[in-house]
Formats: structure tokens, C-alpha cells, sequence
């Protein structure tokens, strides 16, 4: 396996991962949107998994008429995440 070979795979790895990330925090987006998604087990576990993973803008989050909040910070969060995939995909077809 060549240096750019090997390169071009860990970028794709980190890229998955990225993509993976910014799934988990979209999930976390609806279920905190749907506020008795998060009562159950399954949904605060995903939101206790992605507490670590958003970006504290400080911007607060929305109610919704659902009895949840809009997490305005998970949102930015999942932006900036596929912002950054996406650049490195660039960087990974020209390199």
C-alpha cells in the first residue's frame, strides 16, 4: 500500500466518521424536538452520547409545541460537521 494510498484511506475513515457524527447529532436534534422521545431509554441515551460531541455556541435552544426544545447549538453543530466532510472530500479528490 503506497503513502497516498494510505492516506486516501484514513481520510475516508475520518470522513465516515464525520458523517457518522453528524447522524447521531441530527437524531439527537429530533428526538430533543419530540420531547417524549427523549423520556425514553433509547432517546437519552443518544442524547447523553452526543452532550460531548456539540459545539457550545452559546445560542439557546427553541420550544416547540411538542413539549420539546429545538437545540439551535446541534444544529450548528451538524453544519459545521458535514461543512468539514465535505471540505475534506474536496481535498481527498484533488490529493
Amino acid at each position: 500500500m503506497s503513502g497516498s494510498s494510505r492516506s486516501h484511506t484514513i481520510l475516508t475513515l475520518f470522513m465516515n466518521v464525520l458523517f457518522f457524527v453528524a447522524v447521531l447529532i441530527t437524531a439527537r436534534v429530533v428526538i430533543e424536538f419530540f420531547g417524549a422521545l427523549a423520556m425514553t431509554t433509547a432517546g437519552g441515551a443518544i442524547v447523553s452520547v452526543t452532550d460531548s460531541l456539540i459545539i457550545p455556541t452559546g445560542v439557546a435552544g427553541v420550544r416547540t409545541p411538542y413539549g420539546g426544545v429545538f437545540d439551535v447549538e446541534a444544529a450548528i453543530t451538524v453544519g459545521v460537521v458535514l461543512v468539514l466532510e465535505w471540505a475534506l472530500s474536496i481535498a481527498r479528490a484533488r490529493g
